[in-house]
């Protein structure tokens, strides 16, 4: 059973440990394992790959990189129905992230001075996408996608391989029906490391976005700090947080915290609610789906180990418990969910209505699934369009215009410290 707790009563400690979530220790794991690693790919590129691949995943692999052969024989060997099923949802992502393109803008002030932005694609990119306990193909297509809109021309998808030493087909279908040729068979901090510093077989990437587990993460955070790659976010546990009125069927609220609490043992559910009554029933039928073994149950159960019913006397309460919490997904099951759409502010992607669970916008809707976790809603969005995108600002001025900031820029310099050649540049232009 899911513990069911006031949100009135629920004291501060325990409050601060669900707003401030993400206590993931890197540190321990970033000396002890992830930099070594790192910095034996940096060495040894492809060979250490290659050993810790062996190493971690009982795999000797032949080249780092999916073969021509390989990606056709997955492609051939993916049922026609599911890859079908896959490109449609590629449609509807295709879609949605074409309206997010910026376009360059300028413009004139009186004085004659112009300025604007330009973007520019970030040329090469690298698509973690996770395996092991599970193979998330649908990755693929929320990575991919946005970045090849941008302009991104190289892409690299990193996936760990099987057992077999192979790339799931499916996986390698989309790859090939997206135009991506470039396949990194390895996973965690070494699968991270090569991607970004490339080598004679894998191509340098300047940004690295995906999900992936603890090592994955802190990885991608070690070499951002170093300065080698962009990053999307830090990613923790897989995280939704729904809200509901007492007009909900328990079922389905049940079954899409249940839908959450399968992806790993270490994934949060929290259901907030103005019903006592919803709460109970929503219990039952988790309990009884966790005691009918199945599915990935024991996976489940671990879970709902820190899953949590929080309890609130309206609507706006349960808003501001969600915006200090900052969920990856957040479910808002109420009448007339748009009324209310202006005062939530932080979550990495919203369902409204009681006919959008979270799986919808996991495969097909056309959102992106690459989110923020942790809280970290709270200060980054998900993966889109402008994640592969920089962009540069411009200044175009004239004698007229620069003349009438020589002043004001002289004085500003002076006061900091910089008038010699700060200042200076400007001044000398009009010395004559």
């Amino acid at each position: 059973m899911v513990p069911v707790k006031r949100y009135k009563d629920i004291s501060s400690a325990e409050l601060d440990r669900f707003f401030n979530r993400f206590g993931e220790d890197f540190s321990s794991i970033m000396i002890n394992t992830v930099v070594p690693i790192v910095n034996d790919v940096k060495e040894n590129r492809d060979e250490a790959v290659k050993r810790y691949t062996h190493k971690f995943d009982g795999v000797k692999l032949g080249s780092v990189m999916a073969t021509e052969k390989e990606i056709n024989a997955g492609h051939k060997n993916t049922p026609k129905d599911v890859l079908a099923a896959f490109m449609e949802a590629r449609r509807n992502i295709e879609d949605f992230h074409r309206r997010q393109l910026r376009d360059s803008s300028m413009y004139t002030k009186p004085d004659g001075t112009i300025l604007g932005t330009t973007y520019q694609a970030i040329e090469s990119a690298g698509i973690y996408v996770p395996g092991g306990k599970a193979s998330y193909p649908s990755s693929v297509l929320m990575g991919v996608i946005p970045a090849q809109i941008a302009g991104s021309k190289n892409i690299t998808v990193i996936t760990p391989p099987n057992r077999e030493g192979k790339v799931p087909d499916v996986i390698l279908a989309i790859c090939k029906e997206l135009g991506v040729t470039s396949i990194l068979k390895s996973g965690g901090a070494q699968g991270i490391a090569l991607a970004a510093y490339g080598s004679e077989s894998v191509r340098k990437s300047e940004i690295i976005v995906g999900p992936g587990n603890i090592f994955v993460t802190a990885a991608k955070t070690y070499l951002f700090s170093m300065g080698m790659i962009q990053i999307d976010s830090m990613a923790g546990p897989s995280e939704v947080l729904i809200i509901s009125d007492e007009k909900s069927d328990p079922k389905w609220v049940a079954w899409d915290l249940l839908s959450q609490a399968e992806h790993e043992e270490r994934a949060l559910a929290v259901l907030v609610t103005t019903s006592r009554k919803l709460a109970t029933e929503v219990n039952k039928h988790i309990k009884e789906d966790i005691d009918s073994g199945r599915g990935r149950h024991e996976i489940k159960r671990t879970a709902l180990k820190n899953a949590a019913i929080v309890l609130v006397d309206s609507i706006d309460e349960a808003i501001d418990f969600s915006n200090k919490y900052g969920p990856e997904h957040m479910e808002f099951m109420v009448e007339n969910p748009l009324e209310y759409l202006d005062r939530i502010r932080n979550v990495g992607s919203l369902f409204l209505g009681r006919y959008a669970p979270v799986a919808v916008g996991d495969y097909f809707s056309g959102t992106n699934h690459i989110l923020p976790t942790g809280g970290a809603a709270r200060f980054s969005s998900g993966t889109s369009v402008e994640t592969f995108m920089r962009r540069t600002t411009f200044q175009l001025l004239n004698e007229k215009s620069l003349h009438a900031a020589r002043e004001q820029v002289m004085l500003m310099s002076r006061y900091e410290g910089f008038d010699d050649k700060h200042g200076g540049s400007i001044d000398v232009r009009f010395k004559k």
